[in-house]
């Protein structure tokens, strides 16, 4: 093709560029590590990075690297190999042969220790089969599997080519390909038998010695060698086919492969370099100007399509693979194009230009100020022009036509084309033109031209974008005054959607599901479903209401492209990746339109200093920040969060630690969180933890969200779901308790008021009858007529003691009025009772009536009379005389009695009783104490026992 352009046209000169190259980005270790050399990259499925170095592993987010090193009485830390296992388990293998794990939910490392013990060699490479079995390579003892119960050795004895292995990889049937230094050995164990088979030079392979072994998605395999560069091998017809490339470039040290694209290569002194898999043209890549090529250790593809290098000069790099540039002394491109025949042309106010992607260089092809470009079906490129038409030329037979005003164009200066068939439609400043081209446009002596502008019923004349959709509409953007559409002949106007005023439209396009999206000048984007407009705002994720361009990718995701910038929005779920200087665009400065698809899955964009290509990667890629819940602590201190759900009433100070994991740009990554059962809404932040105080015990979830677009729509959610304890004082089964006890005291002190009402009423009952009793007894005529007959015997023979006798009968009948109203009265007011009592009788019975009160400072109470009734009884049913005194004694007993004895010498004949008082002096006692009185005889004494009480209070 391009000797044909060479032939049939001549170019002016040529404009000098920058190779078309990813942005590289260096991932600095910092002063805490800058002993550190990082030699290998592992991608966890939780979203991190490992990395392997000379001093342990360490695991990056993005943001910072943090360190784990196994103990050094175990192993030196010089990492080899990393792999994460099917359930997320992380193997190291080390320079001396140890093997450590990292469990998914695990914080430090563990010594794994097979039985048969570890190899001594340095371990390079760890794979599982879906067998299940574990395939372990080594540098010095050849390869090793496990299949969970014991270690074997597969090495040279059993058919491996050298024991001395580069690099493991496992097939699609799942069998363990090594390099070694002398070609290639597929190893296997089948039925428990080892099988080997092998490729050797003499199967075609360049050279014996393979550095690096890659599959690709069909199963085939990539290999590296130390001499002859990488080939490629294909399982099934077991060939090798050679890249058409001379390789000067010595040893390969890593492959990384994007699908159906390109291989990526790192060398051993020259750095890196890529293959493109379709073109089979193999470039150099500059990691940044002035870097010069250097040792790459490793490579590898993320799952957000980025490339990570390792090498000696800036450790760790990494670049987004879907965008590239190429910097140019070309200014302002204003309209790009990829031809069918392979060719990007590139129009600009200096001239329409070709860009020569394998010498890096822009060739002019016209000094035309090209705005838009267009190629219709025949080959002819259509390139519109300020004031000077369309110029048309045939890419294959090198005619060319000029089309103007006089043809039948609107105007000269043309801003937009489109077609389909041979309907080619033109935006001007005049409004728009519809060529109707049968043939191909070098044949038609006189094109029919059909003009659209406010006379036929557009807004304005002033068309800056039409577009042909896939339902045979055509739409036109115009300045200020919204969109248009023709649809069968008419015309229809929309100047404002969803209320917003559309003014000036820049560029539409058209989702896979037939969705019309446009960009505006000044509000953003909207789309339209057929029925209503909806609305693509900053609220949304969109970094600016000023957009230049929209184009659809071979994904169906729709490219937004902004002054600054360019996002990448998946029309369906209208999730928004906005990507700026972290791809190294800094001011784009894009003209409007000026993209277009490359027939490759690539889209290009001219801006005023440089193109920038998108490729639209092959691979499923992260389009969210993985959100990684790290720690959680109470307190500050870190708890194993993954197995304590439950926390006490005290360990309600929660601080949850997280990570959205966005490698592209980390700066970008905001949060929302929520305490589900205590936040009422969510909270929005940009730091990676939230702090919870006070919180009031019951069951919550902690949930959080990362997005990388301010926006949140369909992020994936982490949770951590726990519960407070409330104190046991609140808890369900303390208050049950609780409230049965005071249930069952309520009751109880109920009913023992109920039996202390009762109580106190049989005893006020038994008082007043004892009251009742006393008294009758003590006015009882004969104890009258004795006494006043012993009072009138005693004032003749003694008016003394006939004074103290009156006295002491008045104190007597005193004492009855005195007490009878109280429940309990003292010991020592009792026996004062008695004593006077006994005194009256004396007088009557003189020493035929003995008292013995032999009460030594014992203290407590009795009920009032009970003493001197049981005294009472004694003289009232015994015999008194010389020749029998009664003697009465008053004694202490143990376990807190007071007892009444009396010698027993009774009445031969009984005097009349109504067997109240010792039955009410019982009844009494019954409320006033829990022991009883006891009533002894014998036959020598009668003895009634009283209990003391203790406490005068009832």
């Amino acid at each position: 093709m391009k000797k044909l352009l060479l032939s049939f046209f001549g170019f002016a000169g040529l404009l000098a560029c920058s190779g078309q190259e990813p942005y590289f980005v260096e991932h600095p270790l910092g002063e805490a590590y800058q002993d550190v050399s990082i030699t290998l990259v592992c991608e966890s499925t939780s979203g991190f990075l490992w990395f392997g170095s000379n001093q342990g592993i360490l695991r990056f987010d993005g943001r910072q690297y943090i360190q784990l090193l196994a103990p050094d009485t175990l192993t030196n830390n010089r990492v080899r190999a990393l792999f994460e296992d099917n359930d997320g388990t992380i193997w190291a293998g080390y320079e001396d042969g140890r093997v450590f794990q990292l469990a998914p939910k695990g914080r430090s490392l563990a010594l794994w220790q097979p039985e048969e013990g570890l190899p001594e060699a340095p371990i390079v490479g760890f794979a599982r089969g879906p067998d299940n079995l574990l395939w372990i390579a080594t540098y010095g003892e050849g390869l090793y599997y496990y299949d969970g119960r014991r270690l074997y050795n597969f090495n040279t004895d059993d058919g491996l080519l050298g024991n001395d292995i580069y690099t493991l990889v496992l097939d699609n049937e799942g069998r363990a390909w090594v390099g070694t230094d002398g070609g290639i050995s597929i190893c296997s164990v089948v039925g428990g038998n080892k099988q080997a088979g092998n490729i050797t030079r003499a199967d075609g392979l360049p050279d014996d010695i393979v550095r690096v072994l890659l599959p690709d998605e069909k199963g085939n395999i990539w290999a590296g060698t130390y001499d002859k560069g990488f080939c490629y091998y294909d399982t099934h017809s077991r060939q090798f086919s050679y890249p058409d490339v001379d390789w000067p470039n010595g040893p390969v040290n890593a492959l990384e492969l994007f699908k159906g694209l390109e291989l990526w290569i790192g060398t051993e002194t020259k750095g890196l370099f890529r293959y493109h898999l379709q073109s089979g043209r193999l470039q150099a890549i500059s990691t940044g100007p002035g870097r010069r090529p250097s040792k790459v250790f490793g490579l590898h593809r993320d799952i957000e399509g980025n490339i990570w290098a390792i090498n000696s000069e800036e450790g760790v790099i990494s670049a987004n693979r879907q965008f590239e540039s190429v910097d140019s002394e070309l200014k302002n491109i204003q309209a790009v194009l990829y031809s069918r025949e392979g060719c990007l042309w590139v129009g600009s106010q200096d001239g329409l230009y070709t860009w020569d992607e394998a010498s890096g260089r822009f060739r002019l092809f016209r000094p035309w100020n090209v705005l838009s470009l267009f190629q219709d079906q025949y080959s002819n490129l259509w390139a519109g022009t300020f004031g000077d038409g369309v110029h048309c030329f045939n890419l294959q037979s090198g005619q060319e036509r000029h089309i103007t005003e006089a043809d039948g164009l609107s105007n000269n200066s043309v801003l937009s084309i489109d077609g389909r068939g041979g309907d080619v439609w033109l935006a001007t400043l005049g409004g728009a033109t519809h060529f109707a081209c049968p043939d191909d446009v070098m044949n038609i002596p006189v094109l029919k031209a059909g003009r659209y502008d406010e006379a036929s019923g557009l807004a304005t004349n002033f068309i800056y974008t039409v577009f042909l959709d896939s339902k045979g509409r055509t739409w036109f953007g115009t300045d200020g005054k919204g969109l248009s559409v023709l649809e069968q002949g008419k015309i229809s106007n929309f100047t404002e959607a969803s209320g917003i005023s559309l003014a000036a439209v820049y560029s539409i396009t058209e989702d896979k599901r037939g969705h019309i999206w446009f960009s505006t000048a000044r509000e953003g984007v909207f789309e339209w479903d057929g029925a209503e407009f909806r609305h693509l705002s900053i609220k949304e994720g969109l970094r600016e209401r000023a957009v230049t361009s929209l184009i659809r990718d071979s994904k169906g995701n729709i490219l937004i492209v902004h002054p600054s910038g360019i996002g990448l929005l998946n029309p369906e779920t209208r999730h928004l990746i906005y990507y700026d200087d972290e791809i190294g665009f800094k001011n784009m400065e894009s003209n409007l339109n000026a993209v277009c698809r490359d027939g490759q899955g690539g889209v290009w964009i001219g801006a005023q200093n440089s193109l920038v290509k998108y490729t639209a990667l092959k691979e499923h890629l992260s389009i969210h920040p993985r959100i990684v819940l790290n720690q959680v602590s109470v307190f500050l201190d870190p708890v194993d969060f993954w197995s304590k759900t439950s926390f006490g009433y005290d360990e309600n100070n929660l601080v949850f630690s997280y990570m959205g994991l966005w490698f592209t740009d980390p700066s970008k990554v905001k949060y929302r969180y929520q305490l589900k059962g205590f936040d009422r809404d969510w909270i929005y932040s940009s730091d990676a933890q939230a702090i919870y105080s006070n919180i009031p015990p019951g069951a919550y979830t902690f949930k959080v969200a990362a997005t990388e677009n301010d926006a949140f729509n369909d992020e994936p959610m982490a949770e951590y779901a726990f519960v407070v304890k409330a104190p046991y004082w609140l808890q369900w089964w303390f208050i049950a308790l609780c409230a049965f006890v005071l249930a069952f005291t309520a009751i109880a002190l109920v009913r023992a008021r109920e039996r202390r009402l009762a109580r106190e009423a049989g005893l006020k009952r038994a008082m007043v009858e004892s009251q009742y009793e006393a008294l009758k007894s003590q006015i009882n005529p004969h104890f009258l007529f004795n006494s006043f007959n012993t009072l009138i015997s005693i004032i003749e023979e003694n008016p003394g003691l006939a004074v103290e006798f009156v006295e002491k009968l008045s104190d007597f009948y005193r004492s009855i009025l005195q007490y009878r109203e109280k429940e309990v009265i003292s010991l020592q007011e009792e026996i004062e009772l008695v004593q006077s009592y006994a005194f009256l009788l004396q007088r009557r019975y003189g020493k035929s009536l003995l008292l013995k009160v032999s009460i030594n400072g014992e203290q407590g109470y009795v009920a009032p009379l009970t003493l001197q009734m049981l005294v009472e009884n004694a003289v009232k049913h015994n015999i008194i005389s010389r020749s029998k005194p009664l003697l009465i004694e008053i004694l202490p007993e143990p376990e807190g009695y007071i007892t009444v004895r009396n010698t027993l010498q009774k009445k031969l004949t009984r005097e009349a009783s109504t067997g109240f008082g010792l039955q009410n002096i019982i009844s009494r006692y019954l409320h006033l104490s829990e022991l009883s009185p006891k009533v002894e005889e014998s036959a020598s004494h009668f003895s009634v026992s009283i209990p003391l009480i203790k406490n005068g209070q009832l």
